[in-house]
């Protein structure tokens, strides 16, 4: 399937405007790959956001759907593998990369599920832009958590503050031992932090220990860009993201300026693995810059 898309999937060098649209246009072949992870919960990756999805006796429940642009391709792949009704789609943050498809689930018969700030930096967009149609807006929504009973899984879907965006959901199958974390994790790379949009890098860090303390061996967790990942996975990133942070921080104290500190190339060490197109090294190193200076001004 041959389409033209405003952004390639995790290791493009596409980049999200600051309101989640997406400024690099791209044209390729989408590739669909869908993993049975075990106990009717599947991980689909195309282009965009990783896809979770849970089919049953009860429907098919699933968790963000990529962009509108490859909403029908979406639907396919999910067909292929249930052809129930899809009850809910859970969306783990606003960015279009991972809510493009509501109107297309909506229309599917889909309640749209999301946390109270998600739906009002899409309405926000939406009074902007005048780009999302009504139904791709979430229609239930929650401030902590909420809990669906589905599939024979306890499914809890809950907030964790200020880590990638303001309104970022973990979605837990209990029985099953899996999570989808959405982009509070970029897979063995640089995250993308997105600042103005309330995220925080002190809450990505937290947000990676939490769920890793959660976590057991046998976890199975989806991540919002990159392959399947592990617990150990979570810990190694926090470890990358606090040192990064420390580096950052003694050029910060030294009163250096964000384009000085850049220059210092203070990742060095961690570039070559973590860097990668839309996150380099200088993106995360002003990004960790900017986030300490919002901090200080709050202070």
């Amino acid at each position: 399937m041959k389409k033209t898309l405003f952004y390639g999937g995790f290791a493009a060098a596409a980049a999200l405007a600051v309101s989640g649209a997406v400024v690099a246009q791209q044209t390729q072949e989408i590739t669909y790959t869908t993993a049975d992870l075990g106990s009717g919960v599947y991980m689909l990756i195309g282009a965009g956001g990783n896809i979770g999805f849970s089919v049953g006796d009860d429907g098919i429940f699933v968790i963000d759907d990529q962009f509108d642009r490859n909403a029908e391709g979406v639907l396919t792949e999910i067909r292929k593998i249930s052809d129930k009704p899809i009850f809910f789609v859970a969306n783990t943050h606003w960015h279009g990369d991972h809510t493009g498809g509501n109107a297309k689930m909506a229309d599917e018969g889909a309640l749209i599920v999301a946390h109270d700030n998600v739906r009002k930096r899409m309405k926000t967009a939406q009074s902007i832009k005048g780009e999302l149609m009504p139904t791709a807006l979430p229609v239930i929504t929650f401030s902590d958590s909420s809990t669906f009973h589905w599939n024979g899984q306890t499914i809890h879907a809950f907030h964790q503050p200020n880590a990638h965006t303001d309104g970022d959901t973990m979605i837990h199958f209990k029985e099953a031992n899996i999570i989808h974390m959405g982009d509070t994790l970029f897979a063995g790379r640089y995250p993308y932090i997105d600042l103005k949009s309330g995220g925080t890098v002190d809450g990505y860090i937290a947000n990676l220990e939490s769920v890793a303390a959660m976590a057991d061996a046998e976890t199975k967790i989806i991540p919002g860009h990159g392959p399947l990942s592990t617990a150990d996975d979570l810990t190694a990133l926090a470890v990358v993201l606090k040192d990064a942070k420390a580096l950052v921080k003694e050029l910060v104290d030294k009163g250096m300026s964000e384009d000085d500190i850049v220059a210092a190339d203070p990742l060095k060490a961690y570039n070559e693995k973590y860097a990668w197109g839309f996150i380099t090294g200088e993106r995360m190193t002003r990004t960790l810059v900017q986030d300490m200076a919002a901090k200080a001004t709050d202070e």
